[in-house]
């Protein structure tokens, strides 16, 4: 307890400063592995058709994705998460992401 009382009192920096480093570490980790990814580049192509995905849980707290499926200039189709408001026949540019530990890609329509 003598230790940790000295350190917090003569270096509050090392105490306070280490644990706050490391959560950020791990917050910015948590985001480029889980929720987004490293931007790989960007596609375009025109919107096909437009469905809606639920997500969360519980009957109250359910919060609805809108996804496209968007065919690619080489004729491919591919499945686009749009943050932004994505329209049928609109001609639209889409970010690639590409999580740290997954070699699965992720299409993200943003209007910018």
């Amino acid at each position: 307890m003598g230790q940790a009382a000295y350190l917090l009192t003569n270096k509050p920096i090392l105490i306070l400063g280490t644990p706050a480093l490391i959560l950020a570490l791990l917050a910015i980790l948590f985001q480029f592995t889980f929720v987004t990814g490293v931007e790989k580049g960007t596609l375009e192509g025109k919107v096909y058709s437009i469905s809606q995905r639920p997500i969360g849980g519980g009957n109250r707290s359910v919060h609805r994705i809108d996804l496209a499926k968007v065919k690619l200039p080489d004729g491919n189709f591919i499945i686009v998460r749009c943050e932004s408001y994505c329209k049928l026949d609109q001609e639209i540019k889409i970010t690639v992401y590409k999580p740290l530990f997954s070699s699965e890609l992720r299409y993200v329509y943003e209007r910018t």
